[in-house]
């Protein structure tokens, strides 16, 4: 079996840094790639998701990363008509960062944690959060991100911003704050999400 060492490599960057990278698109898509060699484990998400494996985003810096793999079939009618139902957004896998929950580093127990055989670097180990919308008690489109219960992580406002839509699904920023940081997704270019993050071992 293949090892998955390029999925290391790549994803051994750093959200949470100040000083960030794109992940370059040919060591993501072999990232992606890799990662859905085992699509059980991948697919094994608390709302159902369906990742685009050919368009995966990401940053890293040092030895922290995270990597977004958008959903197959998302679209700005589905962001548009979200309701009080899920729909998927995508995928969200880290490499030592963590969400952030009422400022404190999200526990292990909430985290779906998936191992990563590196090669010669070892077992690595990584959180994936599958990434919804919805909209929520007040009328307003909120993001959830999901560890691995039923019941969301985090929900954070999706917010409309002007501009051209884009055919990238998804881009990825990200900012320091204090221990840690707050990753901004541009959906299709027309709406925002900010997701504070903590460091992890």
């Amino acid at each position: 079996m293949r090892t998955m060492l390029t999925v290391a490599l790549v994803l051994a960057g750093c959200c949470v840094a100040r000083a960030q990278e794109a992940l370059p698109r040919d060591e993501a898509l072999k990232a992606a790639f890799q990662l859905c060699h085992d699509l059980p484990k991948m697919l094994d998400t608390p709302i159902p998701t369906d990742p685009d494996v050919k368009r995966p985003v990401g940053i890293h810096a040092d030895e922290r990363g995270l990597m977004v793999l958008p959903e197959s079939k998302l679209s700005l009618d589905v962001l548009a008509k979200a309701g009080a139902d899920v729909a998927p957004v995508g995928q969200l896998w880290l490499l030592k960062a963590v969400p952030a929950v009422d400022g404190q580093p999200a526990k292990a127990e909430k985290l779906k944690m998936v191992s990563v055989d590196g090669g010669e670097l070892g077992s690595i180990t990584v959180a994936l959060c599958a990434l919804g919308v919805r909209k929520g008690a007040n009328g307003q489109a909120e993001l959830l991100v999901y560890g691995k219960d039923k019941q969301p992580l985090l929900h954070v406002a999706l917010t409309a911003i002007s501009g051209l839509a884009k055919e990238d699904p998804i881009e990825v920023s990200a900012q320091g704050q204090g221990d840690g940081a707050v990753v901004t997704l541009k959906i299709l270019g027309k709406y925002t999400a900010d997701i504070p993050m903590a460091l992890s071992e």
